[in-house]
């Protein structure tokens, strides 16, 4: 199976399986939209699940990601069936013994919060913004992906699948 992870500037990190990626977009989607996605945090259920975000967008995001953490912490993870969702449990990242959905997606929150600093650092020092977004992380569908241009990621319907689900 391949790996879907978070690139950005100085930052490829493996996030997981695609079915552990769809997981948490799906988890935030049903447990705290409603299942409407991009209803409360398109930052996360619009822009980081399918596009690429803007140096702009990063900040907002951050405060989006704590609050879904805040919000997931309050969810206790025996009420979540992971099967339902799609995840492979004999081939998951996911921390399966969280007593919360946070812990669940303890490994997620810290890898977007890192790139997100990352992104930060990269363009302080070099003046120039990589964009962050979620693709695939094993070779060769990484280079595709990293090669990709912003405006093709930004490009794509709310109803298309994002490239890492393709």
């Amino acid at each position: 199976m391949k790996n879907v992870g978070v690139l950005a500037a100085m930052t490829i990190s493996v996030l997981g399986p695609a079915s552990d990626v769809d997981c948490f977009f799906k988890s935030v989607v049903f447990f705290l939209e409603g299942g409407k996605r991009g209803s409360r945090y398109p930052l996360v259920t619009e822009k980081l699940y399918c596009r690429s975000l803007s140096k702009n967008e990063l900040a907002e995001l951050k405060i989006d990601l704590e609050s879904v953490r805040a919000e997931f912490n309050s969810i206790p993870a025996d009420s979540f069936d992971i099967s339902a969702f799609g995840v492979d449990e004999e081939n998951t990242r996911l921390l399966l013994s969280g007593n919360t959905l946070a812990d669940i997606f303890a490994r997620f929150f810290k890898i977007i919060f890192d790139a997100v600093e990352c992104s930060d650092v990269f363009y302080k020092e070099f003046n120039e913004y990589v964009p962050l977004r979620i693709g695939f992380t094993d070779a060769p569908d990484y280079i595709f992906d990293v090669n990709r241009s912003e405006d093709l990621y930004n490009s794509l319907a709310s109803d298309e699948l994002p490239f890492w689900r393709r």
